[in-house]
């Protein structure tokens, strides 16, 4: 089964649906004109040809190497491509690479993941294939159940791996789909003995369990080290002691200032700018896969069929640029709302009330700086 996304079918198809995409290709492109003209003063990392150029090379590398049974190595380069520029094609290429080279549960991950991206590009046919591929494997998933001890929820820290990746606590105690092999078990937590082990998961649908024991306390491993108490500063009185405080019953409050809310607003304020960066680039990239279709059809509005796949790959930039505008633009209007919202900022105020006894009677004395 083949899921080019790449030039290489010349067949023509019927007029009525040619003059559709070429009427859809010229609304895309006039949409993200707008786009581009808003985000042109934001630094956008714009994807070079060389990365394009590098991705196909890899791809083609990696289908010829398939053909040739040499799934690790087709594997790896079909991941490279995949890193470098993204596309639904080749997903379901590595999803299939995977599965012949036995790592099933990756490979109905990855069919899942062209699925979903399909069919949120408006895909139809690839996704079907690729749900159909993921439900045909996952009767054959083999899976491995991690027993941790309870005791060990107790514990500061405490992390679990398998292959060197942590696995989430929602993960422990239930079966969870792996590739059949050899799995490395670690836990670990600060103060306590690393737990290590290996486990073999059989393939077509076995189950395997490994029991985390509780860890035990190294006694090797050294103290935790005390934060010391910071010098006062050169003329300052001595704090009180609890004792005294209690005794003289002295009150000291601090006014907050708006230094933390307009930190937080810078922060909103920059994800907002990224939110922006997001939508320009994905907008360029429709606009490119509009234009690149446009090119493979004529004046009597023939297309070749990789103009409406391309047409496809313009739809899909454009719904996640759509999202990243929307978001960006919430989030600069949220940014300045709690930037120009956050209180003057007031040196801290300290009150101090102190009774004083006499022979003629009592007193209260309140002091501090405002």
């Amino acid at each position: 089964m083949t899921y080019d996304q790449r030039p290489g079918s010349a067949a023509v198809r019927g007029r009525s649906s040619q003059r559709s995409l070429r009427v859809r290709s010229r609304r895309l492109t006039a949409a993200f004109v707008a786009a581009a003209v808003l985000s042109s003063a934001l630094p956008v990392a714009a994807q070079s040809s060389g990365d394009k150029a590098a991705a196909e090379a890899l791809f083609d590398d990696g289908k010829r190497l398939m053909v040739q049974g040499q799934y690790a190595q087709a594997c790896s380069k079909l991941e490279q491509s995949q890193r470098i520029d993204p596309g639904i094609g080749t997903l379901l290429y590595l999803a299939e690479c995977y599965e012949k080279s036995g790592r099933t549960a990756s490979a109905w991950a990855t069919f899942r993941e062209a699925a979903s991206a399909a069919r949120a590009g408006g895909q139809v046919e690839r996704g079907r294939t690729g749900q159909q591929r993921a439900d045909k494997l996952e009767a054959t998933l083999s899976k491995l159940t991690l027993v941790v001890a309870p005791e060990n929820n107790e514990i500061p820290g405490l992390e679990v791996t398998r292959g060197g990746s942590a696995i989430s606590r929602a993960l422990w105690n239930i079966p969870v789909p792996v590739d059949p092999g050899e799995h490395v078990i670690e836990a670990r937590a600060p103060g306590r003995k690393t737990f290590s082990q290996a486990v073999r998961v059989g393939e077509q649908g076995a189950i395997a369990t490994l029991r985390v024991p509780p860890l035990e306390v190294d006694a090797s491993a050294p103290a935790p080290v005390e934060a010391a108490a910071a010098p006062a500063a050169p003329g300052a009185p001595d704090a009180p002691s609890s004792a005294g405080t209690a005794s003289e019953g002295s009150v000291e409050a601090d006014v907050a200032d708006g230094s933390s809310q307009r930190t937080v607003a810078l922060i909103v304020g920059g994800a907002g700018i990224v939110g922006l960066g997001v939508g320009t680039f994905f907008g360029l990239r429709a606009m490119s896969k509009n234009s690149d279709a446009e090119e493979l059809c004529n004046e009597q509005n023939q297309c070749k069929s990789d103009a409406e796949e391309l047409t496809e790959q313009a739809k899909s930039a454009a719904m996640i640029s759509n999202i990243g505008f929307g978001l960006g633009a919430a989030a600069l209007v949220g940014g300045a709302i709690l930037y120009f919202t956050a209180p003057d900022t007031k040196p801290s105020a300290r009150m101090q009330l102190t009774p004083v006894a006499g022979t003629r009677g009592g007193a209260l004395f309140l002091r501090g700086a405002f």
